[in-house]
C-alpha cells in the first residue's frame, strides 16, 4: 500500500511541477478586515494556486507540503515573492501578505535570495507582510533573519498561532507585528473558569506579543462576534471575503490600513 501511495504522490508532484513549468503558478488573495469596521482592510494574504493542463486548480494545501520536500528543484517562496512584488509594483494601493516557509528561513542561501529580492525594491517593503507559520517556529539564526527582514520595513506575522510547538518564552524572542490565531480556536471555543474563554485568553496572550491580532477562519456571525469579544483587532474568513484574483478584488484604494499603523 505504501508503494502505491508513493507512486501516486510522485505522479502528483510531477503533475504540479509540469503545470508550474508551463506557467500554471498563480495566486489568489483573501483580505484581512478590521474587526469593528469590516469595510477597512489591513492587507490581503496571497495564497498559491496551480492550474494544471486540464484546467484543474490545485490549492496550496494539495501541493505545498510536497514541494517543500523538493529542495533544490523548486523554490516556491521565491517564485511567489517575485509575483507578489510585481503585483505591488503595478498597484501602489495594495498591501500584500507573503508566506515564507521555515525551510527558507533555515537555509542561508535560500534566505539570501529572498532578502536580496526585497532589499532591491525597498519602496515595496512597507507594503509587504511576511507570514511565518508557527507550526514550525523559527529558532536560532532564523529569528535573526526575521529581524533582518523587519529592518527592511516589512511587517512580520506569525501564522497559525496556537497550533505549533513554540513555548511562550520562545515566542517572546520573535519580533512580530501581527499574530494570526489559527481557525481551530474559533471553531472550538471552550469556557474558562473566570468568565473568559479559550479564545479570549489566547488573544490576550497574543496581544502581549504583537499590536495586531487576527482571528482566522471566520465563517459565521457568531464566530465574528466571538472574535470581537475576545479583543482581536482583525478577522479573516469566508464570512467576510473569499479568496479571489487581484482583478476580482473590490476597489479598496485608501482602505488598506497597514501603512498607517504605528
Amino acid at each position: 500500500m505504501s508503494g502505491k501511495r508513493g507512486r501516486i504522490e510522485r505522479a502528483h508532484n510531477a503533475l504540479i511541477l509540469k503545470a508550474i513549468a508551463k506557467g500554471g503558478l498563480s495566486f489568489v488573495v483573501q483580505p484581512i478586515h478590521d474587526a469593528k469596521n469590516i469595510e477597512e482592510i489591513l492587507y490581503a494574504e496571497c495564497l498559491a494556486r496551480v492550474t494544471d493542463a486540464e484546467g484543474i486548480v490545485h490549492t496550496a494545501g494539495a501541493f505545498v507540503p510536497q514541494l517543500e520536500q523538493l529542495v533544490g528543484r523548486f523554490d516556491l517562496d521565491f517564485r511567489m515573492l517575485d509575483m507578489i512584488l510585481a503585483a505591488s509594483t503595478a498597484e501602489p494601493a495594495l498591501t500584500l501578505g507573503c508566506n515564507l516557509s521555515a525551510a527558507t528561513l533555515s537555509a542561508p542561501d535560500r534566505f539570501a535570495d529572498i532578502f536580496n529580492r526585497i532589499s532591491q525594491q525597498p519602496e515595496l517593503a512597507s507594503r509587504l507582510v511576511v507570514e511565518i507559520t508557527e507550526t514550525y517556529p523559527p529558532v536560532g539564526a532564523a529569528i535573526e533573519r526575521l529581524k533582518m527582514i523587519r529592518a527592511l520595513g516589512c511587517r512580520i506575522a506569525i501564522d497559525d498561532f496556537g497550533t505549533g510547538f513554540a513555548t511562550p518564552a520562545h515566542m517572546l524572542q520573535v519580533s512580530a507585528d501581527i499574530i494570526k490565531i489559527d481557525a481551530a480556536f474559533v471553531r472550538d471555543i471552550r469556557p474558562g473558569h473566570n468568565g473568559g474563554d479559550s479564545l479570549y485568553h489566547l488573544v490576550g496572550f497574543a496581544s502581549c506579543l504583537a499590536s495586531m491580532v487576527i482571528v482566522e477562519g471566520i465563517e459565521t456571525e457568531t464566530q465574528l462576534e466571538a472574535a470581537r469579544a475576545s479583543g482581536a483587532t482583525h478577522v479573516q474568513g469566508f464570512l467576510l471575503s473569499k479568496p479571489v484574483t487581484l482583478q476580482q478584488l473590490p476597489q479598496t484604494k485608501g482602505k488598506f490600513g497597514l501603512r498607517e499603523v504605528g
